[in-house]
């Protein structure tokens, strides 16, 4: 078996793991996040780079829809640290996420947002064992290896769920996706991941955090309040079919971990009528940068997309 395969199979474990999670009677006992916990984000959206690396005109949207669904549970704007564009370098990020450790303890709930470029390199780079390693693609681009933020995620005490929006965003899970570390992502570790022009989000972000929470297309219980997991699920079920065409192969996002119930930004509500599902426009973007030699040079041959990153 190779490197590749065992890491694809590993995570592919861990899924099965967390599903089988919502059978426990012992998952049952704590709901979790609570309420009331401290609560603490870091949201990171990045269509604008340094030099000739091509826009993803989407993830500054994701940044924007995610902040909001966040306020709308709760959340305080001081705990919310917004990383967008330029302010998204590979220093900030890492800032941003010593922050986010530090503030956590064995009652907090944070959350880590991400969208924009990922870079996929074949080889152990890193050191971490997998095959295949994955890289956040910063505005000054200067990676961050999956390796390296595994380690910090993985270092985030009490709730946490972890989001991201990119190519390849499965490769992510290095084993941060627990019994209180939620994992959702855009596309599993061998497909990209797609952008909707006209939403000016992706795909992924746009079903889940903008139709599923903040329009409430999500809640199918009628309880008036729309679940993580909801609004992956509704995500999950239309997103591949609305990039079933493309070149490069549909999207089908990915979710591991939790602890088998129900997580909400913010409490339960008394049931209220959900809204009806919007219309759909076309694919206009993929995520996922460029070829060759990472110079930012897009590709001229994929109508309405503007690259892919190997």
């Amino acid at each position: 078996m190779s490197a590749k395969t065992r890491s694809r199979s590993s995570k592919a474990i861990v899924a099965v793991v967390s599903a089988l999670l919502i059978l426990s009677p012992l998952a049952m006992a704590r709901a979790a996040p609570s309420g009331d916990a401290p609560r603490f984000a870091v949201v990171i959206g990045i269509s604008e780079y340094q030099g000739r690396t091509v826009s993803t005109p989407g993830s500054a949207g994701d940044a924007a829809i995610v902040r909001e669904a966040l306020l709308r549970g709760g959340w305080a704007d001081e705990n919310i640290r917004m990383l967008v564009n330029e302010a998204a370098t590979a220093d900030a990020i890492r800032d941003a996420l010593r922050w986010l450790v530090d503030n956590s303890s064995d009652t907090s709930f944070s959350v880590f947002a991400y969208s924009g470029h990922v870079k996929q390199m074949t080889g152990d780079r890193d050191g971490d064992g997998e095959g295949n390693d994955e890289y956040l693609w910063p505005h000054d681009n200067s990676f961050i290896a999956d390796g390296e933020l595994a380690q910090s995620l993985r270092a985030l005490r009490g709730d946490a769920w972890i989001n991201i929006s990119g190519c390849e965003a499965a490769g992510f899970d290095d084993g941060v996706a627990s019994p209180r570390r939620l994992f959702t992502a855009a596309s599993q570790e061998v497909e990209k991941g797609y952008e909707r022009g006209d939403w000016a989000q992706s795909v992924f972000n746009g079903l889940m955090v903008d139709q599923g929470m903040l329009k409430a297309h999500a809640d199918a219980d009628g309880s008036g309040t729309v679940s993580i997991q909801e609004a992956f699920d509704h995500a999950a079920r239309i997103a591949p079919e609305m990039t079933a065409g493309q070149r490069f192969g549909p999207q089908h996002p990915y979710i591991a971990g939790g602890d088998g119930t129900e997580w909400f930004l913010q409490p339960p509500a008394p049931a209220a009528p959900a809204q009806g599902p919007g219309g759909l426009g076309v694919l206009d973007n993929l995520l996922g940068g460029l070829t060759g030699d990472g110079d930012g040079g897009p590709t001229d041959d994929i109508t309405g997309l503007t690259g892919i990153l190997d």
